[in-house]
């Protein structure tokens, strides 16, 4: 009974991709095949099973109850199946990592740490692609990623690594006579200043601004931007006081190029290692749990050190 209902590999990956992609039009496209030659593989695959697998309507295609739990067990057969291949030709996909990274932690705090996970684990591959605000890891194959999150993120297992925190920061040639102040407490009128802020924290002045105890509205930030670094070279320009995760700023307060114009204050925010949540039958890569646990690794040693 059991054989009788095992599809056909082509069977398999078209609805695959029609329940990944949501289309037969976007099947066919990802497959490279027709949109009648995917149509009539599904079909074959539903006729084989005697299940309803795609609700097909006016309004375009939707996976049934029973599509959706199927679609599961195909994505797992599928995987299952290419890490087979790869093992049987003597690749080993287990020691390649894909992983997601913001652009300025990845550059500031990640990269130059990455000597000491190579020396320690030589035998895994690192491959590196940057990605801003939400994604879902297992439909673009990501094995984990660096995020920046409330604790809650779709679709993935957490891990956390350091919370953030922000501190406002300007030029001392915007502060003038005002900038060689500094201190625990709040040294500058703020509102007379313009506020530039991060676009994936639009709460950021507010809750800042009320944590200090201000007086009076809190002002609207003059420019947003998507990206700490861009944020980071705005306020070095001069352009305005810049609320930025005070991990990340510290080359330009080293340097000089910023100063500290008030105290450091939670986000609400913290940076997170994030690996696609596990399927059954399907095993954890070891080289996902090899980088995450070094992650720790490093930051309780900056912790302790």
């Amino acid at each position: 009974m059991q054989r009788r209902l095992i599809p056909s590999t082509s069977a398999l990956l078209a609805f695959d991709a029609v329940a990944r992609t949501g289309s037969f039009t976007a099947a066919a496209r990802d497959l490279a095949l027709t949109q009648g030659a995917v149509s009539r593989q599904v079909a074959q695959l539903e006729a084989q099973l005697g299940v309803t697998l795609i609700e097909r309507s006016g309004r375009g295609t939707a996976l049934s109850a029973a599509g959706l739990g199927y679609a599961e067990t195909a994505r797992a057969a599928i995987d299952l199946l290419g890490q087979g291949a790869l093992q049987a030709t003597g690749q080993t996909p287990e020691r390649e990592l894909r992983l997601a990274i913001l652009p300025t932690f990845g550059t500031r705090w990640l990269m130059p740490r990455i000597p000491r996970f190579v020396q320690r684990h030589p035998e895994v591959t690192l491959n590196f692609e940057t990605r801003i605000g939400a994604f879902d890891l297992r439909e673009d194959r990501i094995d984990g990623a660096l995020v920046t999150c409330r604790g809650l993120w779709p679709g993935a297992v957490l891990t956390q690594l350091i919370e953030e925190t922000l501190v406002p920061v300007a030029a001392p040639s915007l502060l003038g006579e005002r900038g060689g102040r500094r201190g625990p407490g709040v040294e500058f009128n703020l509102a007379g200043l313009p506020l530039l802020a991060m676009s994936t924290r639009p709460e950021g002045w507010a809750a800042w601004w009320a944590g200090q105890g201000m007086d009076g509205p809190v002002p609207a930030a003059a420019m947003r931007f998507e990206q700490v670094a861009t944020l980071a070279q705005a306020a070095v320009a001069g352009m305005g006081v810049a609320l930025m995760p005070a991990l990340l700023v510290q080359p330009e307060i080293i340097a000089g190029d910023l100063v500290p114009v008030g105290p450091e204050a939670g986000s609400g925010y913290a940076y997170y290692f994030a690996q696609p949540e596990p399927r059954a039958g399907v095993p954890v890569k070891p080289s996902i749990r090899q980088f995450r646990d070094w992650l720790v690794m490093e930051v309780d040693r900056e912790t302790w050190v």
